[in-house]
């Protein structure tokens, strides 16, 4: 074994108790007895858990997973903030708690970034730029900020990665997915939660949030398909400047969005800049397809010539055409209160559409409206709509694909910018004509020909191939040789159970078989003698009860009798 794989372990295993001793701390060491951790737990459980100086058990089990993630640090955080994207897997309450987390973290000192940029840019990456200032303008915890200025004069942004941020990553992934697994083998409870999905999603966000030059390609394509639009402005990236762990980029010296009194400045109130911003979010969405999904006030920038500057291009969204469609049913059905056509386009959010029971959404989707019947369309809190949409998601059971789910989380941040802008601000009346305009070209009549063509072909071939199709299967009923594959699911558990019954029976045949040889051996008193009783009877007699001893060890260490 080498001195690296030996490290490793050493690391995991560190990594693994302190993981334990968190979730012991605030009351889920119903969680830590299982394997693989209950290896770790020794001692534990006379641990008194508080927190702030309170007993843990004062805070609600919600609150206490938003406490392990803080104290577990950044990945923990961040699959914190992904799974808040969820609102149809988790419950409202946890979303609530999942949602207080800021990105936030301490600089890392020059001493620490010096070897970062060595590694990604060169021995000699400090001739490459007139100055490097090694004091962040921002901090976060996986990356931090530093202003820099290219040969030539040019203010850029380096972005740089913090160092060995990857391997407490890739570390943490290994936990969160033994954690996932134990939990819906473990916990049925909350199985419906599915924490293993949940990991898997958050695994493939984070690789792609860690790596730079996807950050860089999502800028250069989000500049490429608002070349000419004279509202908005997207930060040039320098590729030669940029790798996985290292992002260059233009410096923006803007005025943020809710910064009003600097705005006034410059010629443009809160109310111009509610309009003109977010409809260029929705024309992200509804026009093209591509969208920023992180838009909150500290990403939103406009320069000193009026034009908007989206920055942080690490988490962007994709909306394909039907799901643009699917979305704009979804939002009319909720402002004109059709509940066939919410139900609709509810059940069509899902992936899973017969576990739905139908009569009781639709029912609760009458009560749904009705707690907006009386208000104007200007009065309705988008917010609170958003979180009855969730709650219909997740009582439900209805799974919505994560890019949807990311794009209304998005909308209704984009809502709430606008409405620090300007408090009339409304998001119904200015979406509609996008929405309108969608469901027009939807349903324009050279779509409609091009969809009859293609449809008249598809039942043309069927239709082709419908009498020799019917003729095979016909012949082989004939011949006996028509098979039907007969597949049963849900089985799992029992098919194990079996198993490990089997085993046991077996285990405790052969005790049985040698308890009762070994005593006709002592009966008939067949030589060799040990201390006068006959040797064979009482080895037999030994590793009866040996067999027999471990066969209730494990039985009492699963807890299955």
């Amino acid at each position: 074994m080498t001195a690296t794989t030996k490290t490793s372990k050493t690391t995991l295993m560190g990594r693994y108790e302190k993981v334990i001793k968190v979730l012991v701390k605030y009351g889920f060491a119903d969680v830590v007895v299982h394997p693989p951790f209950n290896r770790f737990t020794k001692g534990m459980r006379r641990f008194i858990p508080q927190h702030n100086g309170l007993p843990v058990t004062q805070f609600t089990r919600y609150e206490r997973v938003r406490m392990v993630c803080e104290e577990l640090g950044t990945t923990f955080i961040k699959f914190a903030q992904i799974a808040s994207n969820r609102p149809d897997i988790l419950p409202e309450e946890l979303i609530e708690e999942l949602e207080k987390f800021q990105d936030r973290a301490l600089p890392i000192p020059e001493d620490n970034i010096r070897p970062v940029l060595l590694a990604e840019l060169g021995p000699d990456f400090e001739k490459r730029f007139e100055s490097i200032d090694y004091q962040p303008i921002a901090s976060a915890s996986i990356a931090q900020v530093h202003r820099a200025r290219l040969i030539g004069g040019q203010d850029v942004a380096l972005k740089i990665q913090r160092p060995g941020i990857k391997d407490t990553v890739e570390l943490d992934i290994n936990i969160l997915k033994r954690l996932a697994r134990l939990i819906e083998n473990r916990f049925p409870q909350f199985a419906s939660y599915q924490p293993v999905e949940l990991v898997k999603m958050f695994e493939k966000s984070i690789r792609k949030e860690m790596d730079f030059t996807l950050e860089a390609a999502n800028m250069q394509r989000f500049g490429q398909l608002f070349r000419g639009n004279d509202k908005i402005y997207v930060p040039t990236v320098y590729p030669e400047f940029t790798t996985e762990q290292v992002l260059c980029m233009e410096y923006i010296d803007g005025i943020k969005c809710t910064n009003l009194a600097e705005l006034e400045t410059i010629g443009i109130n809160g109310k111009e800049l509610a309009l003109t911003g977010i409809n260029l979010y929705f024309e992200q969405v509804f026009n093209h397809g591509f969208f920023h999904a992180d838009p909150h006030p500290g990403n939103i920038f406009v320069k000193r010539d009026k034009r908007i500057c989206f920055i942080d291009y690490g988490m962007m969204g994709t909306v394909v055409e039907s799901d643009k469609h699917l979305l704009a049913d979804l939002l009319l059905a909720v402002y004109d209160q059709d509940v066939y056509g919410l139900k609709k386009a509810l059940l069509r959010f899902s992936w899973d559409e017969a576990k739905v029971n139908e009569k009781n959404l639709e029912y609760d989707i009458i009560e749904f409206f009705q707690n907006y019947h009386s208000i104007g369309l200007e009065e309705i809190d988008t917010n609170e709509v958003m979180a009855a949409l969730n709650s219909l998601f997740f009582d439900y059971k209805i799974k919505v694909p994560s890019n949807l789910l990311l794009l209304l989380k998005a909308l209704v941040i984009i809502e709430g910018v606008g409405l620090m802008l300007d408090p009339q601000y409304d998001i119904i009346q200015n979406i509609q004509p996008y929405v309108r305009r969608l469901l027009e070209k939807k349903y324009a009549p050279k779509v409609m020909s091009k969809w009859a063509l293609r449809s008249f072909g598809e039942l043309a071939q069927l239709a082709t191939s419908l009498p020799a199709d019917a003729q095979d299967v016909i012949k082989k009923i004939k011949k006996g040789k028509l098979h039907i594959e007969f597949e049963h699911k849900g089985l799992e558990a029992l098919n194990d159970m079996l198993g490990v019954l089997s085993k046991r029976i077996a285990f405790a045949i052969i005790v049985g078989a040698m308890i009762l040889g070994s005593s006709l051996l002592v009966i008939a008193k067949i030589p060799p003698f040990y201390k006068g009783v006959p040797a064979l009877g009482f080895f037999g007699f030994v590793v009866a009860g040996f067999l027999g001893l471990r066969l209730l060890i494990s039985m009492m260490k699963h807890g299955r009798f």
